[in-house]
């Protein structure tokens, strides 16, 4: 007999929601995190609609709308003069909005309900090193802090242990890519603008600054950098989002910074055996939009999926492994080029290319390109973006 129906290694977002999903479908869960307490990270913030319409199946949209702040529209400016704006309430969607919450309050209201859910069994401290296949079942081994070894067995395996992940090295799956050329430096601060709930993007000669409202009376600023800068020490941040933006932050309560370098990697494959990648332990790309999160969660919930047709013997295990495959790196690649456009769109190029960008943005927001746009940066417009929109079409290619 296995220890659980699926075992989720790596307890951050992805992971919890996978957890949950997998309990929803009446699956036994053991959930193994090697951190002994939760970590306080604050870098992804955005949660888009389909993601959403996945949180749905757990139940718990309500909280996190509670918890975060519904982005509705966004304004685009260029130094000094507004370029158009972003209105999320023309989405076809039951949430027309993305929202705004920070990922440590994202993995707190995912951890409490894992710990009320009876099937769910959530391990700290436990370090997973092997997995391997093992009389049918799928093994992990590891150490605890003490050193003490541990062996458990499952049906399946959902990695989602990150982008040094232990599963996908062990099952020696190549992870292709490199570091990209741009950089970041993004802080938290008090929010003084009286821009209330609306995100803010900045295009200019110097470089772009982006800018979203956090709970709490927090509103968050990224720019672009020539390079890294180390956090706090220079006061870099805010002397360029005054020269950039006019945006006053001196004598203003700052809450955190950090900078950041973008990485872009794929895992060639994203199942092998009896396991499947999910979200950083499959791919990384730049955080701007929120988009290599979003994407793992809608690796969780398509792996859940699949793991209980498989555990029930309603679909065929290749097929299963092949549909995951290509279905998860088409919404990667296409997560990748909006992550990019993104990037380039705030990239370095002086007067004469910044006046030519925004001029640009300004018809494309003013034009019925501007739709495209909306669905682009709500995620709506990635292929098979949830379960909930490819479901029938799954089916029938698994011949269930």
């Amino acid at each position: 007999m296995a220890d659980a129906d699926i075992i989720v290694i790596g307890a951050g977002p992805v992971g919890m929601l996978a957890a949950l999903l997998s309990a929803r479908q009446g699956l036994s869960v053991l959930l193994l995190e090697k951190t002994a307490e939760r970590q306080a990270r604050a870098r992804a913030i955005g949660i888009t609609p389909p993601s959403l319409e996945i949180f749905r199946r757990i139940g718990l949209p309500e909280a996190f709308i509670e918890r975060g702040v519904a982005v509705r529209v966004s304004e685009v400016y260029g130094r000094r003069m507004r370029l158009g704006r972003l209105d999320f309430s023309r989405l076809k969607s039951d949430f027309r909005f993305v929202l705004s919450i920070p990922q440590d309050r994202t993995e707190s209201l995912l951890e409490e309900a894992i710990r009320a859910h009876p099937a769910i069994r959530f391990l700290r401290g436990h370090h997973v090193t092997d997995c391997s296949e093992e009389k049918g079942h799928v093994a992990v081994d590891g150490s605890l802090a003490d050193a003490v070894g541990f062996h458990f067995t499952g049906n399946f395996v959902l990695a989602c242990d990150g982008g040094k992940s232990a599963i996908r090295e062990a099952l020696g799956i190549p992870f292709d890519g490199a570091p990209d050329r741009y950089t970041f430096l993004m802080g938290d601060f008090e929010d003084t603008t009286g821009w209330g709930t609306q995100a803010r993007f900045y295009f200019t000669a110097r470089g772009s600054v982006e800018s979203f409202p956090l709970p709490n009376g927090k509103r968050r600023y990224v720019i672009r950098t020539p390079s890294i800068v180390r956090e706090y020490e220079t006061g870099y941040l805010g002397t360029e989002l005054f020269r950039r933006a006019g945006i006053h932050v001196e004598g203003v309560r700052q809450f955190w910074e950090s900078g950041f370098s973008v990485q872009r990697f794929m895992a060639r494959t994203f199942c092998k055996g009896r396991v499947f990648l999910c979200g950083d332990s499959a791919h990384l790309m730049s955080p701007i939009g929120g988009q290599n999160m979003n994407t793992g969660f809608a690796d969780a919930e398509l792996a859940v999926w699949l793991s209980k047709l498989l555990i029930d013997q309603r679909a065929q295990h290749h097929l299963a492994f092949r549909l995951y495959d290509r279905v998860r790196k088409r919404a990667v690649r296409a997560a990748y080029r909006r992550a990019r456009w993104l990037m380039l769109a705030g990239a370095f190029g002086g007067r004469v290319f910044s006046v030519f960008r925004n001029v640009a943005i300004s018809v494309f927001l003013h034009i019925p390109i501007q739709r495209f746009l909306i669905r682009s940066f709500s995620m709506q417009s990635i292929p098979c973006r949830n379960l909930e929109n490819c479901q029938d079409r799954y089916e029938k290619e698994l011949k269930i």
